[in-house]
């Protein structure tokens, strides 16, 4: 009795004094009693150290064992892997591979190559250059596309969670169909379409990804739209790159979130550096302090650049991320990339930065349309790739591809490792 008497007040003024000091605690108590009575023995030991070790409490009674640990909860930086792919341009033969023999759609072999990268990544992001209203509206291709619903069912499938439809053909088909695709992704709350905005209020807030307290804001915009005006009742129903509203966001972004991504429709197709309007736009978003800028429409890979403004602070901006998927006839438009940002928040200095970027091009395989990273790919499977067959396009195997992705990329592409891949902290 005494001893159960003793046990009780040395357990209650562990607690107490664990409760009074200042640290930050995780507690845990576990307790197991097999009630044996027999040659029972007392032993306490006590490990006390201070801020980020831990302590130890141990409480033996021969088979009856109390045991309470307080660990110090660290503040470690939180980390988000982020991944972007660019153009999912829906051409007639990108659409009838999809077909299937029952007379459904489907298109999860788009992602198949890449899932295990999709996997890895917290933040997803696909550019859905068409709309996505076939089902009311029927397919059609080049010039004015609309693709179907599945195409989007297959994103979903593969786990994208940001959509970009600010594109130069999200009014194809007119304000119906781009009402009909937000009705579509409607389905699936949890994703986040940017770039097209049922109501004026949608435009005015921002999306923010919120990982543990670490948040990213995503804003996405497009230069036009191949001159086909938006309605004049509805100038928000998409996202037109506008340098007043894109500082009136990019603002508005950094007063709610860590770090700022901006994805932007932009660029000469089919050239393989940025033009003076992707400068121009470069400058006024690294003046704004935004930390990320990822690039699509010139159906091409451009340059990869860091850019540091005059208060020291660093940009990253991946200028095109070319096709990800597309029926386009020529070789230099089968490769495009994939973009892996790992970016970090320090909790003790509230600073938030990238760790580390990558490029992997990615080359679609016309016939199959799908892709392949191209550390997989292999001579044999360029040769079965219908590009080959294609006017001017004989020469088309990887050796083409890695001194393409080479005098593109410059110095930071690495031929034997087929990518880019730089260190920054």
């Amino acid at each position: 009795m005494k001893k159960d008497k003793l046990f009780y007040m040395l357990l209650s003024a562990l607690l107490l004094t664990s409760c009074s000091n200042n640290y930050s605690y995780k507690e845990q108590i576990a307790i197991e009693n097999n009630n044996h009575e027999n040659n029972k023995k007392e032993k306490i030991t006590q490990i006390e150290k201070n801020n980020e070790e831990e302590t130890v409490t141990q409480i033996e009674d021969n088979n009856d064992y109390i045991y309470v640990e307080q660990v110090e909860e660290l503040e470690e930086n939180e980390h988000i892997d982020l991944l972007a792919i660019g153009d999912v341009l829906v051409h007639e033969p990108v659409y009838k591979s999809g077909i299937q023999s029952d007379g459904t759609l489907n298109y999860d072999h788009f992602f198949y190559n890449i899932q295990s990268d999709l996997d890895e990544a917290e933040i997803k992001i696909v550019n859905q250059e068409t709309i996505l209203a076939a089902s009311h509206y029927g397919f059609s291709s080049y010039p004015r596309f609309n693709a179907p619903e599945e195409v989007g069912e297959a994103e979903v499938n593969a786990g994208f969670n940001v959509i970009l439809h600010a594109t130069n053909h999200t009014m194809d088909k007119g304000e119906k169909a781009v009402y009909k695709t937000m009705e579509f992704w409607d389905n699936y709350p949890e994703k986040a379409v940017l770039g097209i905005n049922e109501k004026e209020e949608d435009q005015n807030n921002i999306y923010i990804y919120n990982q543990n307290g670490f948040k990213v804001a995503l804003l996405n915009y497009t230069y036009g739209t191949n001159g086909i005006p938006l309605p004049s009742d509805k100038p928000y129903l998409v996202n037109l790159m506008d340098k007043e509203r894109i500082t009136k966001d990019v603002k508005l972004a950094q007063e709610q979130a860590d770090f700022v991504v901006v994805l932007l429709h932009w660029g000469t197709e089919y050239q393989y550096t940025p033009d003076n309007y992707q400068k121009e736009y470069t400058q006024l978003l690294s003046d704004l302090g935004v930390d990320l800028v990822i690039g699509t429409h010139p159906h091409v890979l451009e340059n990869i650049e860091v850019i540091t403004n005059s208060k020291g602070h660093q940009m990253l901006v991946y200028y095109s991320l070319g096709n990800y998927v597309s029926g386009q006839t020529k070789k230099d438009r089968v490769v495009g990339g994939m973009a892996k940002v790992s970016i970090e928040k320090d909790y003790k200095t509230n600073e938030s930065y990238i760790t580390e970027y990558e490029l992997d091009p990615i080359v679609t395989q016309q016939g199959e349309y799908t892709a392949y990273k191209l550390e997989d790919y292999t001579d044999e499977l360029a040769n079965q790739n219908r590009i080959k067959y294609k006017e001017g396009c004989s020469n088309f195997n990887v050796e083409y591809i890695n001194d393409l992705c080479s005098d593109i990329l410059g110095d930071d592409f690495s031929k034997s490792e087929q990518k880019v891949k730089v260190r920054l902290k």
